[in-house]
């Protein structure tokens, strides 16, 4: 099968070749991880007190705070750290998703301020994009396979 990409551009800085996002439920804008990273939102988490259930387990009881979360930068994967906070010390992994918050209030009127949900823009032959969770496989690891920058 053959991927249409001949509009598969970054509507922001016109990059091609690369990993590009588009709005959950839209084809439009496209937009690749550097302008992504320009309009991150401010995301906050709940602080949580870790207690060790055991060697590999814990559990967090919530404690009403919310906090900043560090930017973000996505990674060679296309992933940033999930909106979790941060994990117990002694837990080395660090849950990460594809999907990107992103203010696109300077690229169009449609969109809310700092509010966007970006998610992998997976083209299909057509040219459209499948929806998010029916991708398939092989649509997965072309984006996948794209560089990140």
């Amino acid at each position: 099968m053959k991927i249409k990409t001949n509009n598969y551009v970054c509507s922001i800085c016109g990059k091609r070749n690369v990993k590009l996002w588009r709005p959950y439920g839209y084809g439009a804008p496209l937009i690749c991880a550097e302008c992504a990273e320009k309009r991150q939102s401010p995301r906050e988490y709940e602080k949580k007190i870790w207690h060790r259930l055991g060697k590999d387990r814990f559990s967090g009881k919530f404690t009403g705070e919310r906090l900043p979360l560090p930017k973000w930068k996505v990674n060679e994967n296309g992933k940033i750290p999930t909106n979790m906070g941060p994990a117990p010390k002694g837990m080395t992994i660090i849950p990460m998703t594809d999907q990107l918050l992103v203010d696109l209030s300077d690229v169009s009127i449609e969109y809310s301020p700092g509010s966007t949900s970006m998610i992998p823009a997976c083209p299909n032959e057509d040219g459209y994009f499948w929806a998010y969770t029916v991708v398939p496989e092989e649509n997965c690891k072309w984006w996948e396979e794209l560089p990140t920058r």
